[in-house]
Formats: C-alpha cells, structure tokens, sequence
C-alpha cells in the first residue's frame, strides 16, 4: 500500500522536529512492507487556491487519488496548524465542491491521520479541524491515527518512548484500516460515497415493520 505525507513545518528538514516525526513513520511504513513519500510544502512553489492549478503543489494534489492513504504533520503554531496545512485544505476545497456536484467521494476507502509536533492543548484543535475536513471529503479515520509529541530536538524525539509508541501505532492501525477498506472494495463505492445498499424502506423514507411480537420501545 501507499503512503502520502504533507510536511507542514516552517523550518528546513534538518532543523524540523516535525520532519523527524515524518520520517520515523515513513520508516514505520516501509517495515512493514508499504511505501511512504513525503512532500515538504514550504520546498514547493505554489499558489493558494480554491482551484486546481496547474504549479507545484498541483501533481501533490493529483497524486492523493492513487494512494491508500493520506497524512498532514504540523507543527503547533498559537494553538493550530501551519499554513502550509492550511494551503492545501484550502487547495483540495474543489474537491469537495466536485464531489457534491458529481455526487461521488474520490477519498471514499482511503485512510486519513495527522502528526503534530508540539507541547500544548493546542494538538487536540488540529485534531478536530483536521479530521473534520477529511471525514467530510470522504476519508475514514482510524483509531489513534494521531501522533502529538511533545519532544523537541531530534536526538530526543528518535528517542522518547512514548512517541516511538504512538509511531507504532499509528503506522499499525494505517495499514490495517487501510488494507480492510481495500478488501471490502469500499473505493468502487457509488453516489455520495455510499458503499453499500441500503434497505429500501431506509432509502424511500418508509417505516420498517416490526416483527410479530416485537413491541415498540418507550421514548424517555
């Protein structure tokens, strides 16, 4: 399976503690037999749009359909994400207006999880902006699919137990979502991201018949 990471720190690679997160779990990835890329966003020349456009960040954008799985890692920066993060949400709102239009979700079956680097409530925020922006453009978001380490520098991060825990998991319950989603077939899902049939009585708004015997429940 494949793995996208959309690095969204303000500092360069070697100085980032949130790059170090990103390559703990790109090694994480590829131990266990699946690849990883990831794209640094401020390396990139590109526009801020609510459009497609034809720059730098464009092929990242194309190359999210042809993956199992999609990550942002973001630094803490007064409480919320980077800008970079921002960019690209804003960046991928044509698809979410696409797939209105269309009435299909292309991330229906496709996994979502985020890294955080920093100290602070200020990762359970970008949790909530970040898995609500997912899960309304069809991705599943696993269990402890989020990484928020409060370590900084990266001798002590490669090194800090509890982050090498939440990378183990994280990269674990990626791969296993990631490969059940795969297997149900949930990407071949029809209109508005529905993956199966739903009852006819559900789909046209009928009242399901009680079976014989069966009595109603009180409403408290």
């Amino acid at each position: 399976m494949k793995f996208l990471i959309c690095n969204g720190s303000l500092t360069p690679n070697e100085e980032s503690n949130t790059y170090t997160l990103c390559e703990m779990v790109k090694l994480g990835f590829e131990k266990l037999g699946h690849d990883c890329d990831i794209v640094t966003l401020r390396d990139l020349d590109y526009e801020g749009s609510t459009k497609d456009l034809p720059d730098e960040l464009q092929p990242v954008i194309q190359k999210m359909f042809s993956i199992d799985g999609l990550i942002f890692a973001t630094p803490i920066w007064w409480g919320g994400h980077s800008c970079y993060i921002q960019s690209v949400i804003e960046r991928m709102d044509f698809i979410d207006s696409w797939s209105i239009d269309a009435g299909y979700k292309p991330f229906y079956g496709k996994v979502f999880g985020d890294i955080v680097s920093g100290t602070g409530d200020g990762f359970q925020h970008i949790h909530g902006n970040c898995y609500n922006f997912a899960s309304m453009l069809g991705f599943t978001v696993p269990p402890t699919c989020n990484i928020e380490s409060a370590a900084q520098g990266r001798d002590k991060i490669l090194t800090d137990e509890e982050t090498i825990g939440m990378v183990k998991s994280f990269v674990t319950n990626m791969t296993v979502w990631a490969k059940a989603l795969q297997d149900a077939q949930v990407d071949k899902a029809g209109r508005h991201g529905v993956a199966f049939e739903l009852p006819e009585s559900i789909t046209e708004g009928k009242r399901i018949p009680r079976k014989k015997g069966q009595k109603a429940k009180n409403k408290k």
